[in-house]
């Protein structure tokens, strides 16, 4: 039982430390590739807001999650290996490169709906695309964190629910669309309204973290057996 317990403690630590790396990776791709492209995509207060509601209480819910199925059935870990050990590094670099590519995509579909046209250069101050940017990167992240559960094994087969993370994506879900919506709040983060398609557009871009990680993991399996 001690080294059961043992083993689960660790992997929610690196459960934790994949999500948060990952989440803040993503965050400076974006800044950095919108300011290659000469546009601002999310201002400060925006990415304190994703530090503190969207990145803060769904690490703290992945720390509280049950051991998995096999984890009694593991080789012992190698005492010498680091906290990257075992992909954790590549898993951190891809998924944050694809939530910044989600992030991006939503703000080019926000500034299509605002102007009617695409543009990729030369673009100036787009709300309504900064406002995509900021709600599918915030329901990335959430999504995110369910993928976080299992790191090799599929989410799906989950048996056992975690309360405390869904608690915590209900939480960030309003807390997010009250800053989009509340008449002070939308003034203060410089945000504006968004429609109901273009709320279920960065509903769906987001949700597509889920299925992508999902491919992954089975390639790795397959490619482990």
């Amino acid at each position: 039982n001690a080294v059961e317990e043992g083993r689960r403690i660790y992997d929610n630590i690196r459960k934790a430390i994949q999500f948060l790396l990952g989440s803040n990776l993503a965050e400076v791709l974006a800044i950095f590739t919108a300011t290659l492209l000469g546009f601002t995509i999310l201002e400060a207060p925006h990415l304190l807001f994703l530090n503190l509601v969207t990145d803060c209480f769904p690490a703290l819910a992945l720390g509280l999650e049950k051991a998995e199925s096999d984890i009694m059935r593991r080789r012992p870990r190698d005492p010498s290996d680091g906290i990257f050990a075992g992909g954790l590094g590549f898993d951190v670099l891809y998924q944050g490169v694809l939530v910044t590519a989600l992030t991006l995509a939503a703000f080019f579909i926000g500034e299509r709906f605002e102007t009617g046209h695409w543009a990729f250069m030369n673009i100036a101050q787009c709300e309504q695309g900064m406002t995509m940017a900021f709600l599918t990167m915030s329901l990335t992240e959430m999504f995110h964190a369910f993928n976080m559960r299992r790191e090799r094994g599929s989410i799906f087969a989950v048996q056992r629910q975690n309360w405390y993370l869904f608690g915590a994506m209900a939480f960030s879900l309003i807390a997010t669309t009250a800053v989009i919506y509340i008449p002070a709040l939308k003034q203060a983060f410089q945000f504006e309204s968004i429609s109901p398609a273009e709320y279920l557009t960065a509903v769906g871009l987001a949700f597509l973290i889920i299925p992508i990680v999902e491919l992954v993991k089975l390639f790795r399996r397959l490619g482990s057996k």
